[in-house]
């Protein structure tokens, strides 16, 4: 048995965020034990390939903590939705080549870390890009981190400018996010049947 490189680099990627964050501001310490927790999380499948997607999760997520904490020494407690987002990521269906849907998570996060920077009081749209983790990474493809992309790019630049009064925005990219709105194919139906007496000959529907 063997430790997987991705495995490493995504415990990397853990501590270099909290470190970072808490030797900038020392009061965000207890989000070590936090990322104590992630890194086990991590730790005990470490002999899987967890793949660049699931990395590329890890690496935004924590930089997206260290960001918010070397901001305010108060938003350590984002810490705890990331481990929760790195328990989800880990243990997920997300493909390991489903580059764009690991860069979903990590935007969804960075877009956190961004929002809180100039507005402490906006950390808790944390709580839906843990949300917003957990249905990006349980989906076969790319299509939802597309989404995620778009739309909580939308949602950090609205609440960067517009202050955290906006952060329920956060609340609103979630939801499209999981919906896939801009980026799913929807097939209407080609014609109307007028079926209002007739029924299908269904012998397998139950009566």
């Amino acid at each position: 048995m063997t430790i997987k490189a991705t495995s490493m680099l995504s415990i990397l990627a853990i501590w270099v965020g909290t470190i970072v964050g808490v030797a900038i501001s020392p009061g965000a310490w207890p989000a070590i034990i936090f990322a104590a927790l992630a890194t086990g999380a991590v730790g005990v499948s470490a002999w899987r390939r967890l793949g660049i997607s699931r990395l590329v999760a890890m690496a935004g997520t924590w930089g997206a903590v260290g960001w918010a904490m070397a901001a305010h020494e108060g938003n350590w407690w984002i810490a705890i939705f990331a481990f929760l987002t790195t328990g989800a990521v880990v243990y997920s269906t997300m493909r390991r080549d489903a580059l764009l849907a690991g860069a979903g998570v990590a935007v969804a996060w960075l877009a956190v870390a961004a929002a809180s920077h100039p507005h402490e009081g906006a950390a808790w749209m944390a709580i839906f890009a843990f949300l917003t983790a957990g249905a990006i990474s349980n989906t076969g493809g790319n299509v939802r981190g597309l989404s995620a992309i778009l739309w909580w790019t939308i949602a950090g630049a609205i609440v960067v400018a517009g202050g955290s009064g906006w952060a329920w925005v956060s609340v609103i990219a979630f939801i499209l996010t999981s919906a896939s709105l801009g980026f799913s194919d929807f097939n209407f139906p080609r014609g109307l049947e007028w079926d209002l007496f007739d029924r299908d000959d269904d012998s397998g529907t139950i009566s």
